[in-house]
């Protein structure tokens, strides 16, 4: 007989989405709408561990903690919820949640608010879950963890906070070891952040599987740096304690795009602009938030296409964002190399400098011509 994890936590939900604009109230839904959608999946496991912040802030309405409690509730897998740092004990949301799924009578959903074990003999677990008392809360998470003993089964840890090799972290990479854990279950780093989950110290599922700890993945990405596809993470343990598979199942619906998008004269400004934006391609732009910046000398002919398509985009995308353009014009460069004029040329270098686009370079070199004359 084997045992079926489901990890998830980081999900954030009421999470403002403040840099968004109109757009954020899409961005937010979102993040319940698949909330909902892991926990349906719970009914195909035997337990479900959540690695802490279910809420994005301290102040979280009410409300938004019952309904939350309405879908823990109807899910009948046995299920722990952690506090984490953005809804620490200290904040009072773990209280409400406990209170309103007592209220519900879900008594296979266990909100700890204190670090005590949870016994599961029917599954032959035993679970060791580390509430956070307060936002910056960091301390020792595992030193209270006891010894092994018969009967507890695979013992579990669920945690929340970062490795010590990362600056303010607390965890030690080894301390399924240390304590003679057969799993630790973490939250609150939320992804990979280039999306390459191979290629991250914290997410590598090889890695990961030898060192015995597992961090749950958040169900969507949340910020601009994030730039993976929310999931959840599926543990399968032998009974005797053993790793057999961890898996990562992708929901997430929300699409961060952040990107240098490099121009030039070889490739068409609209070629690479649709090269950069095929990460994106086909999803909702509802839910989709784009940054790109664009580096690169173009022509005076590039540099029109370019604005048609920039203005084609943001149509499309209403969460469309370009930074940092630096672009000379080779038209400008070769006139520039035929003046003499040292004053002109000064000019239209700071002009570049500040990102003026070739039409407003062409008319600062206008009104210096029609000028000159005056202030001889």
């Amino acid at each position: 007989m084997k045992v079926r994890i489901l990890c998830t936590g980081d999900t954030q939900l009421d999470k403002s989405f403040g840099t968004l604009g109109d757009s954020a109230t899409a961005f937010r839904k979102q993040l319940l709408i698949t909330f909902k959608r892991v926990m349906a999946e719970a009914k195909d496991y035997d337990l479900v561990l959540v690695a802490g912040d279910v809420f994005d802030r301290e102040g979280t309405p009410t409300g938004v903690i019952e309904e939350v409690a309405d879908v823990f509730a109807a899910c009948k897998t046995p299920t722990v919820v952690l506090a984490g740092n953005h809804d620490s004990l200290k904040s009072g949301v773990p209280q409400v949640l406990h209170a309103a799924l007592a209220q519900r009578n879900a008594t296979h959903v266990f909100v700890p608010l204190q670090r005590e074990a949870l016994s599961f003999p029917q599954l032959g677990v035993t679970v060791y879950p580390v509430p956070l008392a307060n936002r910056g809360d960091l301390s020792d998470q595992y030193d209270w963890i006891p010894e092994r003993e018969k009967g507890q089964g695979i013992r579990v840890a669920l945690m929340h906070g970062a490795l010590d090799s990362i600056p303010n972290g607390t965890i030690p990479a080894n301390v399924a070891a240390i304590k003679d854990l057969d799993l630790v279950v973490c939250g609150d780093q939320h992804g990979p952040s280039h999306g390459d989950e191979h290629a991250s110290v914290l997410f590598n599922p090889e890695a990961s599987i030898q060192r015995r700890l597992v961090y749950a993945m958040a169900p969507e990405a949340q910020h601009i740096n994030q730039g993976f596809v929310g999931a959840y993470t599926e543990v399968v343990m032998t009974k005797a304690g053993e790793i057999e598979t961890l898996n990562r199942i992708e929901v997430g619906e929300l699409r961060f795009l952040n990107s240098t998008v490099a121009l030039g004269e070889e490739a068409g400004v609209e070629n690479a602009l649709d090269e950069a934006m095929s990460a994106v391609q086909g999803r909702a732009p509802e839910l989709t938030s784009i940054r790109l910046t664009l580096e690169g000398n173009i022509t005076h002919d590039q540099n029109e296409s370019l604005l048609v398509k920039l203005n084609e985009l943001q149509s499309v995308w209403p969460q469309f964002e370009v930074r940092n353009r630096v672009i000379v014009t080779e038209e400008d460069d070769t006139e520039d190399q035929e003046t003499d004029d040292p004053i002109l040329r000064l000019l239209k270098t700071k002009a570049r400098e500040q990102n003026l686009d070739a039409h407003m370079v062409n008319r600062i070199t206008e009104l210096y011509k029609v000028n000159k004359g005056r202030w001889v």
